[in-house]
């Protein structure tokens, strides 16, 4: 009889830590569900593809390797006519959906420089993670090209006035290279 009672403790004993072990099991695996289920989608319209190719270029002459598997651009007319482009994400988390919303009822850019400038403010935040940046150089300059409602940084001036140097393409430079680093010395043109 006594070898009964040790017998049917062990089987108790021993279904409890299997029990425990499934529980246990359950509960780690209950996390992985998310990252499991994410699959990227990469869908660029040809009109931008050069500028996403340029960005990853740029990135990668600073040594910053970005792998582009994870990014939609697309044109949203239900967007306000305030509104050029739109990041769905403030985030470098590759493990988000990456899209760009453009505006398609309004003019943005009039110039190849103006639009790079656009995509490249917009991969700044869901690429890079970047937020809006609003403080200026001292020479009133932007500091950066993630500052709000402005992308003719380094773009060629439409209409001359009196004669003013209307090129602004030497900027450009600065302007990629704090991009994707932060703590870009100030140039000598913001002195």
């Amino acid at each position: 009889m006594q070898f009964n009672i040790y017998y049917l403790a062990l089987v108790s004993f021993t279904k409890m830590r299997l029990l425990l072990f499934l529980i246990c099991t359950a509960l780690l695996n209950s996390g992985c569900k998310k990252s499991d289920s994410f699959v990227p989608v990469f869908i660029v319209p040809p009109e931008f593809s050069a500028y996403v190719n340029s960005f990853q270029t740029e990135a990668a002459a600073r040594g910053i390797i970005i792998t582009m598997n994870n990014l939609i651009i697309e044109y949203d007319s239900s967007m306000p006519l305030t509104i050029c482009a739109k990041a769905n994400v403030i985030s470098a988390d590759p493990g988000i959906q990456k899209k760009i919303s453009i505006n398609p009822n309004i003019v943005c850019w009039n110039s190849n420089l103006e639009l790079e400038t656009l995509i490249y403010h917009e991969l700044g935040h869901c690429i890079l993670g970047r937020e809006h940046l609003s403080v200026l150089l001292p020479n009133g300059d932007p500091k950066s090209i993630m500052v709000e409602n402005n992308i003719s940084l380094y773009a060629p001036c439409i209409y001359p006035i009196d004669g003013e140097p209307c090129d602004q393409s030497y900027k450009r430079q600065y302007y990629v290279d704090e991009l994707f680093n932060q703590q870009s010395p100030t140039p000598y043109w913001a002195e």
